[in-house]
């Protein structure tokens, strides 16, 4: 078995781990590599060697030339060609290799991304969530009476499958929305009570006592309360009128009481599906106040046009600070040190 020495007291050396799929359109490709280059930039403004590394459907292949010593991995895998769900095998093959690597394990990457064990969890824990059932068959629908409800494949992330038909008002609609997810999508369907309100995403940073970021809020312009969902075309398809009404403002206007509600509910959410590092928190604040997490994003995006990088920016971080500020978080983690103390976060200051 190959041996490396002692990790070193410092390492500005990073790999830029992401991933490409030849099936996305040309335009999300040129898109993706267009952040890497930005986010490559950025860090590098701040002292640190950084080495873009791309890879499509095997992991520890394109890393066999690094070791793991001398280079931390700042993981922005969402996927693996060929494999939509994975995320968590990246982060497994990894540790296997024996590198310090940004975001979260691959426990927490497996929960999030199966929104039932996630709705488990947080039901576990007392967290506040909207009430919900796991559909395997239309029968597991009997004595389902809450309406309006919305209907989500319980695998996808990115809003994948929900549109504004997931949204149902009647038994009879919402039969017929569940049969879509168990034939068209092929996997089970969440069914959960819609809560109306706001639409509030929780940004935080950090372990143990996770810091929160400005609160962004959606802003639906126009649309009825019904259709006030980030669905896949407000939140991908740039030409749709959906993504045009569906607004990003940071900070949210909240008082200072329901902040530090959806604050304290949001860090609840990410300490117990163990987020690491930072993520995101999306959470539906109810006409009464209570804030229901409807989901929880370890490593979430951070393209250019990201909320995560939306609140970051409204708390003075611009994008290569951003990132070098995840680093110095995972050094920490790893070290167990003060980061002041070590020439890496003067580096990532």
């Amino acid at each position: 078995m190959r041996r490396y020495p002692s990790r070193p007291r410092t390492m500005r050396q990073v790999i830029l781990l992401y991933n490409i799929d030849s099936a996305w359109p040309l335009e999300d490709q040129t898109y993706a590599l267009e952040c890497v280059r930005r986010l490559q930039q950025g860090l590098e403004a701040h002292g640190l060697v950084v080495q873009p590394v791309e890879i499509h459907r095997e992991v520890l292949g394109p890393l066999a030339a690094y070791d793991p010593s001398e280079w931390v991995v700042f993981n922005w895998c969402e996927a693996l060609e060929g494999d939509p769900y994975g995320e968590p095998r990246v982060a497994r093959a990894l540790e296997s290799a024996g590198f310090l690597y940004t975001g979260s394990g691959p426990w927490a990457l497996t929960v999030a991304g199966n929104k039932a064990l996630m709705k488990a969890f947080l039901t576990l824990n007392g967290i506040p969530t909207p009430p919900w059932r796991v559909c395997h068959r239309l029968q597991d629908l009997e004595e389902w009476s809450d309406f309006p409800a919305i209907v989500k494949p319980i695998r996808e992330h990115g809003s994948v499958g929900i549109t504004p038909e997931a949204v149902v008002t009647s038994p009879s609609a919402l039969r017929e929305r569940v049969q879509f997810v168990l034939e068209t999508l092929r996997q089970p369907a969440l069914v959960e009570v819609f809560i109306p309100g706001r639409e509030l995403n929780v940004s935080l940073w950090g372990n143990g006592d996770p810091e929160p970021l400005p609160i962004s809020e959606i802003l639906f312009d126009g649309l009825p309360e019904e259709q006030r969902i980030v669905d896949q075309f407000a939140k991908w398809d740039r030409g749709s009128e959906r993504y045009r009404r569906t607004i990003p403002l940071v900070p949210a206007p909240l008082d200072e009481w329901t902040e530090a509600e959806v604050v304290h509910v949001a860090t609840l959410a990410y300490r117990a599906l163990r987020v690491r590092d930072y993520g995101r928190v999306d959470i539906r604040l109810a006409p009464d106040g209570t804030p229901y997490v409807i989901d929880v994003n370890p490593n979430p995006d951070i393209s250019l046009d990201a909320g995560f990088v939306r609140s970051a920016a409204a708390a003075g971080y611009d994008y290569g600070r951003m990132a070098a500020h995840i680093l110095r978080i995972a050094w920490a983690r790893r070290s167990r040190r003060a980061p002041a103390s070590l020439p890496l976060s003067r580096a990532l200051a």
